[in-house]
């Protein structure tokens, strides 16, 4: 495998044990290990370069990006006198991801993420085997700790936390979870990327994760998954066919699921806190989704403070770990929103533009999914629900969110070439026939 490869497989396995580091093996670390990646990620850099393997198909948007950010902290550094700790940290979480994302996005083969995918469903049964564990524990175990000392996972509901995995918060699995379903319903729908056994698994593991993670964003991040399979059964006979054979067998293994104890129990501890939270949020799903998605975003544009920061108050100055650096306390100074976060530290205008620059990639990455899909591909529409929740609401600052950004990214870049490599994989052996089947190898 070539070492840029090696980097990929080194950048994604960080990011799913990366809390069982900072919570059980090496506690005292907790801090340093929050950036463990970026070297990774600026080695993945430096690697293409080495190799002539940058992506030259977004190399404008690649380079307007960069100059954009670094005249930006710049003037910062210099007009505001952002501390320069904070404007590296910023650059870190603005800029590194992206160019990351990209360089991985251009260099992953079918074969690559073939490989990515039955790694993640193997990944994922042990993950829910631990996840049941800490939901069983109570709140103070040793399963249930928190990736800083003295701190603990989120409540729950019933006595119990919310499951996080092997990653620091509850934050992880669920992208995780997403991820998994995703590459599950491909080798279901179009390409045994893993044996039946495993696919069928995995699949009662995902079902199983459902009330153990407690997590409404997981049931409407999973529904937008299921539209997603169904606009892909429309985009031909095939797969349409394709939808049907499975869907028996997929509600077989729920029923048979919900035949387990812990699953009854989960559910009853999920429902109580699902009635409690759309109480809190209004009384119904309706009003709950306002609450969660429509009305923050609101109150960030309205409250990002337009007047005394036309270029922002500093890349990097409201990160918890730079308050934490700076003071002593742990402050979210911009809030814990995405938006507010963005236009409070870039400014109105620079912050407005970073944001749109997201909300584009995500609609060129669906629109491209859509066209896959037509050409009986349909991983990168499967996986357009994290992809586009990713880039719209994750917060970049946070170390797990960046990370399944990245992944969600570049597997999505990935995903659309799959069309177009097909006939290259099977001329190597990789697979033969339409759909691509899995070799065992």
């Amino acid at each position: 495998m070539p070492r840029l490869k090696k980097l990929f497989w080194a950048y994604f396995l960080l990011l799913i044990f990366e809390g069982a580091l900072r919570k059980w093996l090496v506690p005292w670390l907790s801090a340093p290990l929050l950036v463990v990646r970026d070297p990774v990620g600026l080695l993945i850099l430096l690697e293409a370069f080495r190799v002539e393997k940058w992506p030259r198909k977004w190399s404008l948007a690649t380079g307007f990006l960069t100059v954009a950010l670094l005249i930006l902290c710049a003037a910062q550094l210099i007009g505001i006198e952002n501390p320069w700790v904070a404007a590296v940290y910023g650059l870190r979480s603005y800029l590194l991801p992206f160019l990351v994302a990209f360089v991985m996005g251009e260099n992953l083969a079918v074969g690559d993420l073939r490989q990515f995918g039955r790694w993640t469903l193997w990944i994922l049964l042990p993950m829910t085997a631990l996840e049941i564990a800490q939901y069983i524990a109570p709140a103070g175990a040793f399963l249930n700790r928190g990736a800083y000392e003295g701190s603990g996972q989120i409540y729950y509901a019933g006595g119990h936390v919310r499951a996080a995995g092997t990653f620091s918060y509850a934050a992880g699995p669920i992208n995780f979870v997403l991820l998994a379903a995703a590459f599950v319903l491909y080798g279901l729908l179009n390409e045994r990327i893993a044996k039946k056994w495993l696919l069928w698994t995995a699949t009662g593991a995902a079902f199983l994760s459902i009330p153990i993670l407690g997590s409404r964003t997981v049931v409407f991040e999973l529904a937008g998954l299921v539209v997603c399979v169904g606009i892909a059964a429309l985009m031909g006979v095939s797969q349409l066919t394709r939808v049907f054979k499975i869907a028996a067998p997929v509600v077989a293994v729920f029923l048979l699921v919900s035949l387990l104890p812990i699953f009854t129990r989960a559910t009853r501890t999920f429902a109580a806190r699902y009635a409690e939270a759309n109480r809190l949020e209004g009384g119904t799903a309706r009003q709950a989704v306002e609450h969660r998605a429509i009305l923050p975003v609101l109150y960030q544009i309205e409250n990002a403070d337009y007047t005394k920061h036309p270029i922002g108050i500093g890349m990097g100055r409201g990160a918890a770990a730079i308050s934490k650096l700076m003071t002593g306390e742990v402050e979210f100074i911009t809030g814990e929103g995405e938006l507010g976060r963005v236009l409070t530290e870039l400014g109105p205008l620079c912050g407005a533009a970073f944001m749109l620059f997201r909300l584009l990639l995500a609609l060129y990455l669906f629109a491209q999914a859509l066209a896959e899909a037509r050409l009986q591909e349909p991983l990168a529409l499967l996986l357009v629900p994290l992809t586009v929740t990713s880039l719209l609401f994750s917060v970049c600052e946070q170390p797990t969110e960046q990370g399944f950004m990245v992944i969600a990214i570049a597997f999505s870049l990935a995903a659309i070439k799959l069309s177009r490599q097909r006939p290259l994989a099977q001329s190597h052996g990789i697979a033969t026939g339409a759909p691509l089947r899995y070799s065992g190898r």
